[in-house]
């Protein structure tokens, strides 16, 4: 498919150049870059789907399914917290504590820390209906937009397998840098690309049910805004047994999974 090899080809020129000229993702310049990152696939989508005919639902409709794709990355996140337990030590408000610079934090009262969880995840949810929203809207219109209108007829767990394994080996230079699983970046390409495969499904669901891909990109943008606390909260001890993007968050997926094979 042209498409998904333009996206590839295209995706991973451009992370060789950025890593080439000194790019790292410990950097100021990675933010800006992984915009551009997300949105070559979007702009291989959009040019495609216009030269091919196909339509891609943009349309700004919500339903009940768009609410269920807002909340579901923060009940995925809290609940992934208790489960990295395990394999990692409780940390929180003192881990809250460390985000704010030193010099600031004696004068600001103790109710403030202990809202402070409620803060994060407002503000997460914020973010993901918005700036995160636009970023993620670059991955979906390929992945849950442009793709799966190609691979539709094959059935939606056929094209969810499909889907989420070119998803999650698109991130592969990401992951080999350092992203997400900066201390197992081996492991964590194929890590991802698990993670990517389980939560497919529910993005291509809420993507159908929804009827756009903007309630796709509603859930991805919101996902990334507060994936980062289930990180924060417990001690990162091992990058693939802590946090929703490590074994905690790919069982979890994996139930949801199990619910929704039974409903599509």
């Amino acid at each position: 498919m042209q498409a998904l090899f333009w996206t590839l080809g295209l995706s991973w020129g451009a992370f060789l150049a950025f890593y080439l000229g000194g790019g790292r993702v410990d950097t100021p310049a990675y933010l800006a870059f992984s915009l551009l990152y997300m949105w070559v696939p979007g702009l291989v989508a959009l040019y495609f789907a216009r030269k091919e005919g196909l339509h891609l639902p943009l349309a700004l409709k919500p339903n009940p399914y768009w609410l269920f794709a807002w909340l579901f990355p923060v009940a995925l996140t809290l609940l992934s917290i208790p489960l990295s337990l395990p394999f990692g030590t409780w940390q929180g408000l003192d881990a809250l504590r460390s985000t704010i610079p030193p010099e600031a934090a004696p004068g600001i009262p103790e109710a403030f820390w202990r809202l402070l969880p409620l803060a994060l995840i407002l503000s997460a949810l914020v973010a993901g209906a918005t700036v995160n929203l636009l970023a993620a809207l670059g991955e979906e219109l390929m992945w849950r937009g442009y793709l799966w209108e190609k691979l539709r007829e094959r059935g939606f767990w056929p094209a969810s397998l499909e889907i989420g394994f070119w998803w999650g080996l698109w991130h592969a230079p990401l992951i080999l840098a350092g992203h997400n699983y900066p201390r197992e970046p081996l492991l964590g390409v194929p890590m991802m690309i698990l993670f990517t495969l389980a939560l497919t499904p529910v993005l291509l669901w809420v993507r159908e049910k929804g009827g756009s891909v903007l309630a796709a990109a509603l859930l991805h943008g919101t996902l990334n805004a507060i994936a980062g606390l289930s990180l924060l909260l417990v001690e990162r001890t091992h990058d693939l047994l802590t946090g929703v993007v490590g074994l905690p968050g790919l069982f979890l997926l994996s139930l949801f999974n199990l619910w929704l094979r039974r409903r599509v």
